[in-house]
């Protein structure tokens, strides 16, 4: 009895064995999802992470550098929290000794806007026609850069998603040539319960202090299309700068309307 109940068992057994064996033979080499050439870049001030595949499906990493704190939330996934900037090496491990090497550069993220358009706008219904175009001509001149000039952000501390801070590069003329450096501070301003109202950028150089809002840039036009081009601007607030010539005055705000803003 004992022997025909070994034998109905030892089938069952080897193809257990080999389904066991064919799916270690056979599992996906140990990579990342969407990670090429061992190499990912970090920005400095934000998280960022990777996920595991192939391998036995049992991870593990190694992390020795000071730049990067590094945490396994979930079975196959690592989050990065970069500490400063430079280069740090991840090393990543499967229970079968099965490993990963991951190049991690951290650099500081960068802002380039491009300024296309300058504007001004007054508002004081008891101005003459005469004094809101002084007072136009006036606040068109405070602005630091013309068309074809811009700004580059360098982000070095604070949190993407919160108020920022670094340095900016002010290009008067053309982007990129004869920059002015400063620093600079970003605050994401908020109302009623965390809901999203604006973005500050408050810029310092040459002993001169002045807040830009950043916002969409609204002007006439004829377009229709669901796909127009959407402009944004740096508004900067003047009405404190000038109520006391003109005490009329209701608004005014100068824009500088971007041609283009990337982020790297």
């Amino acid at each position: 009895m004992k022997l025909k109940i070994t034998l109905r068992i030892l089938p069952a057994l080897f193809a257990a064995i080999s389904w066991l064996s064919c799916d270690q033979a056979t599992h996906d080499t140990l990579s990342l999802h969407e990670v090429e050439n061992n190499a990912v870049q970090l920005y400095y001030g934000s998280k960022g992470g990777v996920t595991i595949t192939g391998g036995d499906g049992k991870y593990s990493f190694s992390c020795e550098s000071p730049l990067l704190k590094a945490e396994m939330t979930h079975r196959n996934y690592i989050l990065f929290e970069p500490l400063s900037v430079g280069d740090a090496t991840v090393t990543i491990k499967d229970s079968s000794g099965e490993f990963y090497v991951l190049n991690v550069t951290i650099t500081y993220r960068t802002e380039d806007c491009v300024i296309s358009k300058l504007d001004v706008t007054v508002v004081g219904d008891a101005m003459t026609v005469a004094e809101q175009k002084e007072l136009k001509a006036k606040a068109l001149a405070t602005i630091p850069v013309k068309a074809g000039g811009g700004y580059k952000f360098v982000y070095t501390g604070g949190d993407e998603l919160d108020e920022t801070e670094g340095i900016v590069f002010i290009y008067p003329e053309k982007y990129g040539q004869d920059g002015i450096e400063g620093v600079f501070e970003r605050v994401i301003v908020w109302h009623e319960v965390r809901k999203y109202s604006h973005i500050t950028y408050t810029l310092h150089y040459d002993h001169i202090s002045r807040t830009y809002i950043f916002m969409q840039y609204d002007e006439p036009t004829t377009k229709t299309s669901p796909l127009e081009y959407v402009a944004f601007q740096f508004a900067e607030d003047l009405k404190e700068q000038y109520k006391i010539d003109y005490p009329n005055v209701e608004q005014v705000y100068t824009s500088q309307v971007f041609g283009s803003m990337t982020a790297e």
